[in-house]
């Protein structure tokens, strides 16, 4: 299991708890429900290797020793367009410094529709001092998958200098046989690895090494689909996003449900048609979705 070293089982008040020892399980135990008398505890599975690991693969609500407690480290909003103010997207992210704008790019932008900003308006974002994220789609995505870095990319590489993260909107597609770490041109921090229903989540351990590869699990697509929140424990290591039927609607619920799983630590939102009206980036969807966070979850400002 990657970032997982299974040692030993406890169950406390009917939790199950991966630690090193019982004093480290208490002490997670007591990290995710402060307020509650432990009044019962036992050691599980000692020595029966099999059977731990088939209960961990089991038992999704699982808490380990490695949960520190949740970090929400962007709210990211999907599909800017040719026509949205970028104006005002300056102003939006002064007041919201967690927000992160994503751009798709594909090689069939023009047939793919209205989400797609134009490559010309995408070099007017440079310089406003935005936190973007480049989303690739189509063959450019399984280029940079395939060969390991974005040298194939055409116009893209003259722009990846833009953003600090990149994603590759792979969903449902096997990886190589042959795959080279990815090659992080700066100022590049991460590369995120969209999955649907957790396909191919495996796929971190085999393709870099670090921490600049992150998961974002969608079952949308884009498309709107209200995805159940679900997070398997091998991932509680990984920066790890969510979408999928996200909107001003139901963010709050969403993100309550995302930080009451008890083995999240850094993740992130994404939601791209949640903020859209008749097919637009909608920016006062966004401002909604900015004020909900931060009023129920993040206390500072900007």
């Amino acid at each position: 299991m990657n970032g997982v070293t299974i040692t030993k089982v406890f169950e406390i008040n009917g939790k199950l708890v991966v630690a090193d020892s019982l004093d480290q399980a208490i002490d997670t135990y007591r990290l995710w429900a402060p307020d509650v008398l432990i009044t019962e505890i036992s050691q599980k599975y000692a020595g029966q290797y099999d059977k731990l690991y088939n209960a961990l693969i089991a038992e999704p609500e699982i808490l380990s020793c490695n949960f520190k407690g949740w970090d929400l480290t962007h709210i990211t909003f999907t599909g800017v367009d040719d026509e949205t103010d970028f104006n005002r997207l300056v102003s939006i992210q002064q007041r919201y410094p967690k927000v992160e704008f994503g751009v798709l790019v594909s090689r069939k932008w023009v047939e793919n529709g209205k989400r797609y900003l134009s490559p010309f308006k995408t070099k007017e974002l440079r310089g406003l001092g935005l936190r973007l994220s480049a989303h690739l789609c189509g063959s450019i995505a399984r280029d940079v998958l395939r060969m390991g870095g974005f040298s194939n990319t055409g116009d893209f590489s003259e722009i990846i200098d833009m953003f600090s993260r990149v994603q590759l909107n792979v969903s449902n597609y096997d990886e190589p046989e042959n795959m080279s770490p990815y090659i992080l041109p700066g100022p590049l921090q991460e590369i995120i690895i969209q999955q649907a229903f957790n396909h191919n989540t495996f796929m971190l351990c085999r393709i870099a090494s670090g921490d600049c590869i992150s998961i974002l699990l969608d079952g949308s697509g884009g498309n709107g689909i209200d995805t159940p929140i679900n997070m398997p424990i091998y991932l509680q290591n990984v920066h790890v996003g969510f979408a999928g039927g996200i909107s001003p609607d139901n963010v709050v619920a969403k993100v309550q449900e995302i930080t009451s799983l008890p083995h999240v630590n850094r993740f992130w939102i994404d939601m791209e048609s949640g903020v859209r009206t008749n097919d637009r980036f909608d920016l006062d969807k966004v401002e909604q979705v900015c004020e909900l966070v931060y009023e129920n979850f993040l206390i500072e400002r900007a």
